[in-house]
């Protein structure tokens, strides 16, 4: 590479720029040139004229001049062979230096610091008061030279060697990036005597690069989105041109190369070319729901689709922003496949119908917007069966439901309401109910909260449960009536004793405790003992320790056990008592009572309870498989539609892989046509009917199953399977001995 020639030194009068501390005297001289020629401007002076006026030796003039005119304060204008001069008047060298952006070191062929600009100072944060001109390189203490890399360059640049005009570098400690020049120069030094020397220019790229790298980074994960994304993304213009597509796309569409889209227009494909149409005029964002017919399509321009019946996608629609003022011409879809979940919906619905057209009540569906609008979305068919409320027209079945709300819990039903949609939370409320007709009943409403875009729905339930408010009405009406008459003739009256001595007993037992509870109240002091001994084990303990506790703290004695009397009946007691301190003793004037009946309601409650909660869990939980699948093509077909935990092992696969598939296109292996015409004549004559035991696969570890087969009300059929296995094995070897015999 070619030495660049530069001229270095430095206008006295420039504050930020340096030269050699040892020239402060020769710096007058030039001053006095520089001010004798300015003040001529723009008369043209010789040498001679500059040396007299001055006083000064015509040869160093001369020199000085010529360092003059190489930074560019004087302008030399041949007259003959002499030399005229005058001052310049455009821009030094040097005064263009300290505005330099980038920042600029120049060294001598000693590695000493010639000059820096301002840039240089501020880049490496060098004092402005420090005087580094003549300073080692090695001494300024920067850790970027200190680059091997660097040091060596530099080298082969003083020896006139070939030397790497740029590097990238990063700065130690600080992380910067920057981009360094590096430039070989002749430099006239003060003795007027040219010796090479270097340039090296540092322009600090970090943002630079880190918006580069950033910029990258963003493009990467934009093509992965792309091609990784579920969705289908189509790109493309105005006239429906498709510019680009995603691999899911194809996969949607049930396409497997992308030049099956080459000569398509987006509008051949969605089957809505008005609604795309509208929304490309409209260059607005949009969201909305799309079905297409790949039957249809298949005929006319999708010929390569392995898609077939109709399909609902969801669609987000955008316009590709273009410059600004121009309306867009290209946009882009990115949609998803949700066919499976519309008809999962749709068969949901039916099999729901067939599940709550059994349950004691009505099942319902409460929706409450933000706007403060609220309502019914729907009711179950029953309701003028069960209330007496018909369901038509729905905008006004709420009210008219809540206008049966006997008066006394109105109020609270329409408190429990506005509480729930304020907190969206569950809601339970329990009233009475007043049919149209008159007739009296008890209500329980629960429903779970769903929060949707604009609104939150509450799916839910109204039971009828006045068989059981009257049981514990009833059961209300008892214990104050009981509680009246104890309070005069406590029933079977005793009065306990414990003395201060330690001793206690019985000062007196009703004569009625042979007919209550077996026991002769005779002799007197056994009567505590013989009628403790009647206790049940599990509860004798206890009776013990409320016994022993009572008279320790002289309190109300209160217990409840399970009584086993001589002759082995068994009720339920219930001690109640008051004690009164005496003299010398404390006496519990008391009364206990039969508690049968009140703890069989209890138990009988919890079982049914228990019974409830047994008959929602039957499906998931069953010992035996629930198969349910809908038939296709009146019964050519039947797709897999729901199964329980059972089945899902019997099958060797999970829910999530069996449910969505054709029956005999998954098992092909299942025995033709026994199992497709039994599965047709239950569906045609809706008989139930037993199936005997087969494999859905040939394979050792699939189990023989057998099935029971019977129709649902919403037309799917449903399996029960059983695991028979062992007993077909067992079968076998029986065959296999008798025939060896």
């Amino acid at each position: 590479m070619d030495p660049v020639e530069i001229s270095i030194h430095s206008s006295l009068k420039k504050p930020g720029t340096f030269t050699y501390s040892h020239m402060t005297a020769k710096e007058d001289r030039y001053t006095q040139i520089r001010e004798f020629l300015h003040e001529r401007y723009p008369e043209t002076v010789s040498i001679s004229l500059i040396a007299r006026e001055l006083t000064m030796n015509r040869g160093a003039v001369a020199k000085y001049l010529e360092v003059l005119q190489s930074q560019g304060h004087v302008v030399m204008k041949p007259f003959g062979k002499a030399k005229l001069y005058t001052s310049s008047q455009n821009v030094p060298f040097d005064d263009l230096f300290d505005y330099l952006s980038d920042a600029i070191l120049i060294l001598d062929a000693d590695l000493h610091v010639l000059m820096v600009n301002r840039s240089f100072l501020t880049t490496f944060g060098i004092r402005k008061d420090r005087n580094i001109i003549g300073t080692e390189l090695s001494r300024l203490s920067l850790p970027f030279f200190d680059n091997p890399t660097v040091q060596e360059n530099i080298g082969r640049i003083i020896q006139s060697q070939a030397f790497i005009n740029e590097m990238l570098l990063i700065e130690r400690g600080t992380e910067r990036i920057f981009l360094t020049e590096f430039v070989s120069t002749v430099i006239p030094s003060l003795a007027f005597t040219g010796k090479p020397g270097i340039m090296i220019s540092l322009r600090d790229i970090t943002t630079w690069k880190k918006t580069e790298d950033a910029l990258k980074n963003s493009e990467r994960k934009i093509r992965t989105l792309f091609e990784e994304v579920p969705s289908g993304i189509f790109l493309f213009h105005e006239d429906g041109t498709i510019l680009n597509a995603n691999r899911a796309s194809l996969d949607i569409l049930g396409l497997a190369r992308f030049m099956d889209l080459a000569d398509l227009k987006l509008y051949d494909i969605m089957c809505s070319k008005n609604t795309i149409q509208d929304l490309i005029q409209k260059g607005k964002i949009a969201e909305l729901t799309l079905s297409c017919n790949f039957d249809r399509l298949k005929t006319e321009t999708l010929t390569t689709t392995k898609k077939s019946g109709v399909a609902y996608f969801q669609i987000v629609f955008a316009p590709v922003a273009g410059s600004v003022g121009n309306a867009p011409k290209e946009f882009f879809i990115l949609f998803l496949d949700i066919t499976a979940k519309k008809l999962a919906e749709k068969q949901l619905k039916e099999r729901y119908r067939g599940i709550v057209s059994n349950l004691p009540g009505i099942v319902y569906q409460f929706y409450a917007r933000d706007s403060g609008e609220w309502g019914v979305y729907y009711v179950n068919e029953r309701s003028p069966e069960i209330y007496g409320v018909v369901t038509e027209p729905l905008d006004t079945w709420f009210d008219r439901f809540g206008a049966c709300i006997a008066l006394e819990d109105r109020e609270r039903w329409g408190r429990s309401i506005e509480d729930v949609v304020r907190r969206v939370a569950p809601w339970d409320f329990e009233g009475r109910f007043i049919k149209p007709s008159g007739e009296e009943m008890y209500i329980r409403g629960i429903s779970q909260p769903v929060r949707l875009k604009n609104e939150t729905v509450w799916n839910g339930i109204f039971l009828d449960i006045t068989d059981r408010k009257r049981a514990e009405e009833a059961s209300r009406r008892s214990e104050e009536r009981l509680r009246g008459i104890t309070s005069n003739l406590p029933g079977i009256v005793y009065q306990f004793y414990a003395r201060d001595s330690g001793e206690w007993g019985m000062n007196y037992v009703d004569e009625r405790s042979s007919e209550v509870y077996g026991l002769d109240p005779d002799p007197l002091d056994t009567w505590i003992q013989r009628y403790g001994a009647c206790i049940a084990p599990e509860d004798h303990e206890r009776w013990i320790h409320s016994i022993e506790d009572v008279i320790r703290r002289v309190a109300p004695w209160e217990f409840e056990g399970r009584f086993i009397r001589p002759k082995g009946e068994e009720m339920y007691i219930r001690v109640h008592s008051q004690p009164v301190r005496l003299k010398n003793e404390t006496v519990w004037n008391g009364i206990i009572l039969d508690i049968t009946d009140r703890k069989r309601a209890e138990e009988a409650l919890r079982l049914t309870e228990f019974k409830e909660v047994r008959y929602h869990s039957f499906f998931e939980n069953t010992c035996n498989g629930v198969l349910i699948y809908e038939p296709v093509g009146n019964g050519v077909e039947y797709i897999i539609k729901d199964v329980n935990k059972v089945t899902a092992a019997l099958l060797r696969m999970t829910k999530e892989e069996l449910v969505g598939k054709r029956l005999f296109e998954e098992f092909p292996e299942l025995p033709e046509p026994m199992v497709h015409d039994l599965l047709l004549r239950v569906l045609t004559t809706e008989q139930p009917e037993f199936v005997a035991p087969l494999k859905y696969r040939n394979r050792e570890d699939f189990p023989w199953i057998s099935h029971y087969v019977f129709k649902l009300p919403s037309g799917e059929i449903a399996s029960f399977m059983v695991d028979v296995t062992d007993a077909v094995k067992e079968n076998r070897e029986l065959k296999s001995r008798h025939f060896s015999q």
